[in-house]
């Protein structure tokens, strides 16, 4: 099933307006509701010694902001192109192929964010349970080796599995631009914002 466009008689490509208007829902949700009610602080807070910086909503505002405005740009690039839509074989339509393809998307990015959230703790309490460390994951989620662990492990299994299934082959150059984000992103969110836990440290 197609939805005829208005003007020019193209059909919208249903992908595209869904899975903007998804991520537009939820990130208004986000900004609205699930930010105010979760993060205590805000986008700034004032510290214990009068000076202002970002606060725990800080980066996830901006994202939720950012992913806000791009589903915006995604519906309407979807509108403006329903000319060139029509002429495609499927329009955009929902197939078996076009749900498998979302099928291993979802897979990978669950497993990767399972292993973001959960290695950390796993692995402090497996070294608890062996006697080699004492206390939980909170104790040590600001400590290094152990509040990299999921962050290093999950980013790196889900961006280079995604570009691994995208170019169908593994290439040294993608290895070496994973872990280069990777430590990129530590440098700069763990190093030098010293009040910024990276994900998901801050849960716990």
């Amino acid at each position: 099933m197609h939805l005829e466009g208005k003007e020019k008689g193209g059909a919208l490509n249903q992908w595209d307006i869904g899975f903007g208007a998804a991520l537009l829902i939820f990130a208004l949700w986000a900004l609205f509701f699930w930010f105010p009610a979760d993060i205590p602080t805000g986008f700034f807070f004032v510290n214990s010694v009068g000076q202002e910086e970002p606060g725990d909503a800080f980066f996830p505002i901006i994202l939720a902001s950012l992913l806000a405005g791009l589903s915006v740009i995604q519906m309407i690039q979807s509108w403006r192109d329903r000319r060139s839509n029509a002429e495609k074989d499927d329009g955009g339509s929902i197939n078996f192929p076009n749900l498998k393809f979302l099928g291993i998307f979802l897979t990978v990015v669950g497993v990767g964010l399972s292993l973001m959230y959960w290695l950390g703790p796993l692995t402090v309490a497996f070294l608890n349970a062996a006697g080699l460390l004492e206390g939980t994951y909170r104790n040590f989620s600001d400590t290094v080796p152990y509040k990299y662990l999921g962050y290093v492990a999950g980013g790196a299994v889900m961006t280079l599995a995604l570009i691994i299934w995208a170019e169908g082959r593994v290439r040294p150059v993608a290895v070496m631009t994973v872990i280069a984000v990777l430590v990129v992103a530590i440098l700069l969110f763990d190093v030098a914002l010293r009040n910024v836990l990276l994900p998901p440290n801050a849960d716990f």
